[in-house]
């Protein structure tokens, strides 16, 4: 007697192994068949297993094997035709194995569509007649029939809007020679609007036609329609938790459309793509895909793996390399606060009041570095000084920052040379009830045209707090 797994082992080594079922099924889609063939299930285990220990390799080849599988109950039937074996399996098992890899969901076609419809058309034809008691088994058994037929209908269209949204994939495999062979593109290009084409027509539109609740259909009603009689007929005869579980299945199809018709447009918007802009949306394709890998090496059992390990993914590529010693960008958002708009509109009022002034700020000498003239350097500094006396100024908590900002697009030739004499006029000589306070902070300054570079102490401009103590008059 040969050995052989229970049916809990053999399933539990399959979903260990799923490449296995995950190729075939591929295969079995490729070919349009319902079936997979003994030899070229044979041929994939022997491929697979010969990386796989020998412990493992004899246990997969075991479970695989075709007898097991059939008194395991995971196939059904094997039938004989043109000199070899087709293996029919479980259709649960399939659509188990389609719903852990999104690829492998089947598009909806416009005959099983239809197939749904005219299931759902003969259930309302039949609830017309129904006696709607709970103690008349037709009923519960029509009502249980119907609640099936309705989730079946919800899961097979919410797996097509996640088998069409990784559409990008498919049409980047579809374009992959659009950058490779720039001669050939016009013969390409007619190639894969005829696949894209089929695509659209074969499954895209369908389900949109299928899912759109103005649709006019000649044969009888739509999807829509067909459920909202039955919601009238369940509420005239009281049913009102069939009826409401109806209204909220609607309601869920109907929200199906508008991700579909996202993917419709998309597909649209590739067609009229140059050759360029194919070979990029390749490449994003590309490396979204890498991306896409990484992230799923994180949805294991392990706890541990809860972060992207994209260490060699950003050394490869380049683009996130020397990315954190970047600073993030400064984002400008109004407050909400009252001292924040005090602050702000102080500081309309300091730039207005400078552009006010334009014409009384004094005409500096220019100053180049070995042409300077002490007689120039004083009337320059003199001349600042005087503008300085008739400078607003605020607390502020960056003075040269402030002067810099003040100073530079007003007086003409401004250079670092002229904020230090300023710096240095107001550290010794205050405005009137402010002090100067120097921290010990550094901060860097550059000024664009030279690139030049000013490191500074930070100082901060502050009211002048100290009042003189008046002693009282005694009497």
């Amino acid at each position: 007697m040969s050995k052989r797994f229970s049916t809990l082992d053999t399933t539990r080594l399959l979903f260990e192994h799923p490449k296995i079922l995950f190729r075939m099924i591929e295969r079995m889609d490729r070919n349009e068949a319902r079936y997979i063939r003994e030899s070229d299930l044979v041929a994939e285990v022997m491929d697979y297993t010969r990386g796989l220990g020998k412990a493992d390799r004899e246990r997969v080849r075991l479970a695989m094997n075709t007898d097991n599988l059939f008194r395991s109950g995971l196939i059904i039937d094997i039938i004989k035709a043109d000199g070899e074996r087709r293996l029919v399996f479980q259709d649960a098992l399939i659509n188990l194995m389609r719903a852990c890899n999104a690829s492998l969901y089947q598009e909806l076609t416009d005959a099983r569509l239809r197939g749904h419809l005219v299931t759902l058309r003969d259930v309302r034809n039949r609830l017309e007649t129904s006696s709607f008691s709970d103690s008349d088994p037709d009923y519960t058994e029509l009502r249980d029939d119907l609640n099936e037929r309705v989730s079946q209908l919800i899961g097979l269209l919410r797996q097509n809007v996640l088998r069409m949204q990784t559409i990008s994939a498919q049409l980047a495999d579809l374009s992959g020679d659009a950058s490779r062979a720039p001669e050939k593109y016009l013969e390409f290009r007619q190639n894969l609007f005829e696949q894209i084409v089929t695509l659209y027509e074969r499954h895209i539109k369908p389900t949109l036609v299928f899912l759109n609740p103005d649709t006019r259909l000649p044969d009888g009603s739509n999807l829509f329609e067909t459920l909202e009689g039955m919601v009238r007929l369940l509420e005239s005869h009281d049913d009102h938790s069939l009826a409401d579980q109806l209204f909220r299945s609607s309601i869920s199809l109907n929200a199906l459309y508008k991700p579909i018709q996202a993917v419709a447009q998309e597909v649209e918007h590739f067609l009229r793509k140059t050759r360029r802009g194919m070979a990029q949306y390749n490449a994003m394709e590309h490396f979204y895909g890498k991306l896409r890998a990484l992230k799923d090496d994180t949805e294991t059992l392990s706890l541990r793996r809860k972060w992207l390990e994209g260490g060699d993914f950003a050394r490869s590529t380049g683009f996130l390399v020397g990315l954190r010693a970047q600073q993030r960008p400064k984002h400008y958002a109004f407050g909400q606060s009252a001292s924040y708009y005090q602050l702000l509109f102080s500081e309309l009022e300091l730039r207005l009041s400078d552009l006010r002034r334009k014409a009384e700020v004094p005409v500096l000498q220019e100053v180049a570095g070995s042409g300077r003239e002490s007689r120039v350097d004083v009337q320059r500094i003199n001349q600042l000084y005087q503008w300085l006396e008739t400078l607003e100024l605020r607390p502020t908590a960056d003075l040269v920052r402030e002067l810099h900002g003040r100073l530079d697009g007003f007086i003409p030739g401004y250079r670092f040379a002229d904020l230090l004499a300023a710096l240095n006029r107001l550290v010794n000589s205050p405005p009137e009830g402010m002090q100067v306070t120097t921290t010990n902070r550094f901060r860097t300054l550059e000024q664009a045209p030279d690139c030049e570079q000013f490191v500074y102490r930070k100082r901060r401009l502050e009211t002048n707090t100290t009042d003189t103590e008046q002693e009282p008059d005694h009497a």
